[in-house]
């Protein structure tokens, strides 16, 4: 489905003549999460982006960490010098799929006390929130550099297992088929390559 929706994009903002850009996250990249993206010009100032992320890592810390995001985000672009976009400021929404345990630096971020080997969470994601960022032109007018930060409400319905796969509860009320929690929190950023379709 995200390739369809990504190909519908690039068809659609090549018809309209429009500037299109391809992101390739560098920073997530080494640890091997790819996150990419495409950012489709509506105006002068707006632009369209989405962008996705994930990971298929079977064991960190005696766990597996797999997760997948996908964010939908209009930009505003407030002064556009010489045709060239450089601040920018964002509103998402995302959704994201895991099954994973934090590791031990987020978890002493984060109240949580499944901190068990073998453990994990497995459940979904709702993300509301802004981006902040900044465009960098290099020498070749098609490639730049784009440095940003993102967060804001991270909602979560998940269940939780211990390493023998039985399901632990959070709460006392067994009939409720999640746990819920909910963070305001950074949840996305890095330094994406960019590639320019069109101009």
């Amino acid at each position: 489905m995200v390739k369809c929706l990504l190909g519908f994009i690039i068809l659609f903002s090549t018809t309209l003549n429009s500037q299109t850009e391809l992101k390739f996250n560098l920073a997530s990249a080494p640890f091997l999460v790819p996150n990419i993206g495409i950012e489709v010009q509506l105006s002068e100032r707006f632009g369209y982006q989405l962008d996705t992320s994930a990971s298929f890592y079977d064991n960190i810390e005696g766990s597996p960490f797999h997760m997948i995001q996908i964010f939908n985000e209009i930009r505003f672009y407030p002064k556009n010098k010489k045709n060239k976009r450089s601040f920018f400021i964002g509103a998402h929404v995302g959704y994201g799929m895991y099954n994973l345990r934090l590791p031990k630096w987020i978890t002493t971020i984060v109240d949580t006390e499944y901190k068990e080997e073998g453990s994990y969470q497995y459940g979904r994601n709702a993300y509301y929130g802004i981006t902040i960022g900044k465009k960098i032109p290099l020498k070749n007018e098609k490639f730049n550099l784009e440095i940003f930060v993102g967060g804001g409400s991270s909602q979560s319905n998940y269940k939780y297992y211990n390493k023998e796969e039985q399901r632990i509860f959070a709460i006392t009320n067994y009939k409720r088929k999640f746990n819920k929690s909910g963070e305001e929190l950074p949840y996305r950023g890095g330094l994406m390559l960019t590639y320019k379709l069109s101009k």
